[in-house]
């Protein structure tokens, strides 16, 4: 079994201690091990204590260049091996190595090696993730709270916006032996959505597994909704582009570990209309979201809509219709719960 450790994107002056992915790596002696460099630097990775000067000669990558990979065969007896990259010493791993099949080892003799594993890795790796996990308000919604006259909701006219990549859960399913490779996949894809989102003044709601709940138009004053859907549509249109170069590169690297035909697209369901925003929840938890109809029509308009499109409903035509060009689609089977609608439209692109 091919195993695989992604580089992935770090930023570039932190000098907090990260970790590749997946952080351990378990293989059986004389197994190699593939890493993939998905950062924007050059790296070397090297075997040994980053925090000690204590050589360790079980092996050297030499330097990987941003989009490279490098496959070394570990054959040590050693039950574990620290490793992190010479050039940037905060980024590392462990290697646990079994002697023989795990089917051939006695439940004593794994956990002996797991423990030798686990005093490689004493620091807690959940830190990192827990202070991420504070992060869960949109940069925009935490500087409006900030403000002590602020309502905590309202009703408001915004665009709302559901992406969601086709046929990922079948590629997860291709793809279950790597689960690394998904995951630095899709923390690249957030990575690209997101700023893209912000750049036009959108609001990411919540990530719903591969999906993406956003809403434009709570900044601005945007009275009838007009300059919110805009930007909704140009954000659509470039995440749809930028999707296409970013995908291709991941095709690549995925066809060394599987021969089945991929094939993923985002695709994006928009709607414009009045919707209740604000704080919402209980004691044990308070989320800033977004509900109401028109919520829950532009989530159908995803479902309804193929790969590699754009699509949005009639709500949202009327305030865009001047700056895009728009294909229109009579709807055969009806929308559940919105059977009064009877097309919604494609957009193609923009008219400049």
């Amino acid at each position: 079994m091919k195993q695989f450790v992604v580089i992935p994107r770090f930023e570039e002056k932190s000098t907090e201690v990260v970790y590749f992915e997946p952080r351990v790596v378990l293989i059986v002696k004389g197994e190699s091990i593939t890493w993939i460099n998905r950062d924007s630097r050059v790296h070397n990775l090297t075997s040994g204590d980053a925090n000690s000067s204590l050589p360790s000669p079980f092996f050297q990558t030499g330097s990987m260049l941003p989009g490279e990979s490098t496959t070394v065969k570990i054959d040590s007896n050693q039950q574990s091996i620290p490793y992190y990259c010479s050039m940037h010493p905060s980024e590392r791993g462990v290697i646990g190595i079994f002697p023989t099949k795990e089917d051939q080892m006695s439940e004593t003799e794994k956990s002996k090696i797991l423990d030798d594993v686990n005093l490689s890795t004493l620091d807690n790796p959940n830190q990192k993730i827990l202070t991420r996990l504070q992060r869960q308000l949109d940069p925009a919604i935490i500087e409006y709270l900030s403000d002590p006259h602020a309502s905590l909701i309202q009703n408001k006219v915004m665009t709302i916006v559901f992406w969601d990549i086709s046929n990922f859960s079948r590629l997860t399913e291709m793809l279950k032996d790597h689960p690394e490779l998904i995951a630095v996949f899709l923390n690249e894809y957030l990575g690209i959505a997101v700023p893209i989102i912000h750049e036009y003044g959108g609001i990411v709601d919540k990530f719903i597994g591969d999906g993406i709940l956003a809403y434009f138009g709570f900044k601005e004053r945007d009275y009838d909704g007009s300059i919110g859907a805009t930007n909704a549509t140009l954000a659509a249109l470039k995440l749809k582009k930028s999707f296409q170069t970013f995908k291709q590169n991941w095709l690549g690297i995925w066809k060394t570990v599987t021969n089945f035909d991929i094939k993923i697209d985002v695709k994006c369901g928009i709607n414009t209309g009045s919707v209740l925003v604000g704080l919402m929840g209980s004691e044990e938890r308070d989320q800033f979201t977004v509900i109401g109809t028109h919520v829950n029509l532009a989530s159908r308009l995803e479902g309804v809509v193929e790969a590699d499109q754009i699509v949005i409903s009639q709500y949202t035509k009327v305030k865009v219709a001047e700056k895009f060009n728009l294909e229109t689609v009579r709807i055969s089977d009806k929308i559940k719960a919105f059977e009064d609608i009877l097309e919604y439209y494609i957009v193609l692109g923009s008219k400049n």
